[in-house]
Order: C-alpha cells, then structure tokens, then sequence
C-alpha cells in the first residue's frame, strides 16, 4: 500500500516512499482506527495506552505546518493541523474512560523526521489536548540537557509546565543516561523520566542507577550482546539506525 499522509511530499533519502495525500473523506476512519485500537488495549487489560503524536509518523505530519498544507479544515492554521490527534484523543478517551490512562506523545519542534514544528505551537496543542481529556504529555526531547532553539533560555518542559494544569502530568524523555540527567528534568517540571537507549542496552538500569559509583552502559555492544539482553535479531536491525548502540 501507498504510504498516506496529510500532503503529498517527498524526501531525499534511502528508501523513501512518496506518501499520497489522504482524502477528507479517508480522515474520520482514521480517527476510527486509533479508536479501535484503544477499545483492543482496553480488552486487553491493559491500563492505559499513549498516542504516538511525536517523531514525524502521521499525527506529527498533520502538526507540521510544512507537511500539511491541506485546506479542507485539517490543515492550515494551527486549529486545523491539530483536528485530528484532538480528535483521535477524544475517541480513545472515549473507548478507555478512567481509570484508564490516556497520554500522547509529541516532539517539541524539529529533529530528525519531526519537521514543521514550531515549540509554542506544541505547548499549545498540548494545552489543548489536557482539555481533551488526556492525563498526561510525553515530550520526546532527543536531548534533555538543552534548550529549546525558538527560546534558548527556556526549557520545553518547563514551559509546558506552565501551560498545563497541575493534574495534567509530565513525561520527558531525551539522553537519559544517568541518575542526574533524570533529576535535572524532574527539577523543570517532569513527574516522570523515561529511558530509552540506556535501558536498551542495560535493561535493569533502574536498579543499576541506584548503585554508588554507577557508569552507564553507553555501547556500541555486538548483536550477540544485545542478544544477551533480550534485544531481538530484528530489533538489533532497527538500531543500526541510530549511532552507538549496535556495533
């Protein structure tokens, strides 16, 4: 199947395959897609489910004013490329009421294939997702340690802070690596940290980060270590994407 996306575009790159622009008509099943999906996890048993708004896939794409240039009222203005991860929110919550936990995932702005994202619109969104009923906002920062580039002497997740009521809670995740890379985001405003490369290549990380003394494990490890760890051989593929972890 042809790849969708708000817009048509294409990408210099390995691999690319130039999505066609969905039709309007195609965006309410999208919207009822999600919705299934979160009533399956709901079945499940599971306690929750988060909505992945970040890194460039779909609902990214519809947030980014350079990706979505549609003018059929889900795209444009910011109200228009925010219509549908608002509308898939409110579906899911719909299909997981409380006690379940709804979040949703963004980037702040631009990196890597999360392009055509201005920070103020995404504490914006954000905002307006918390009135959509999610409970909490997983900002992907790709590094924790820095500023935003719009406002280099603010911190994203200090400023989303500020836009969300206090019962809105905060995920942050973003070069994760030590004990003190954690608390340096929990002291802006987080309630949770999460890891992700570091956990990959150390999976008990948690236990690890309480020791005295504790150096993380930073890689690049073989594909027979990280299958030591649980990682599998397909898995071990994926993260030669990324430098540093699959030597």
């Amino acid at each position: 199947m042809q790849p969708v996306s708000a817009t048509a575009f294409s990408e210099e790159r390995d691999g690319f395959e130039p999505p066609r622009a969905a039709t309007s008509d195609e965006l309410p099943s999208f919207v009822d897609a999600f919705g299934q999906a979160a009533a399956r996890v709901g079945r499940a048993g599971f306690h929750g489910v988060e909505i992945h708004g970040a890194h460039g896939y779909l609902l990214s794409q519809f947030l980014s004013a350079t990706m979505n240039t549609r003018a059929d009222g889900w795209g444009g203005d910011l109200e228009g490329r925010a219509r549908l991860i608002r509308a898939v929110a409110r579906r899911v919550r719909e299909e997981l009421p409380r006690p379940a936990i709804v979040g949703v995932r963004l980037s702040p702005e631009d990196y890597g294939l999360a392009k055509g994202l201005d920070v103020d619109e995404t504490i914006e969104v954000a905002a307006r997702l918390a009135d959509d009923g999610v409970d909490y906002v997983h900002l992907s920062l790709w590094d924790g340690s820095r500023n935003t580039a719009k406002h280099p002497a603010e911190h994203a997740v200090s400023m989303l802070r500020r836009a969300l009521p206090s019962e809105v809670r905060i995920v942050a995740a973003g070069g994760v690596w030590t004990p003190e890379d954690a608390a340096s985001l929990l002291a802006r405003g987080a309630d949770i940290v999460a890891v992700g490369r570091a956990a990959i290549l150390d999976r008990d990380w948690p236990e690890h980060a309480r020791e005295p003394g504790f150096t993380p494990i930073r890689g690049p490890l073989s594909p027979e270590e990280l299958g030591a760890r649980a990682v599998s051989p397909r898995f071990v593929e994926y993260l030669r994407r990324f430098k540093g972890i699959v030597a």
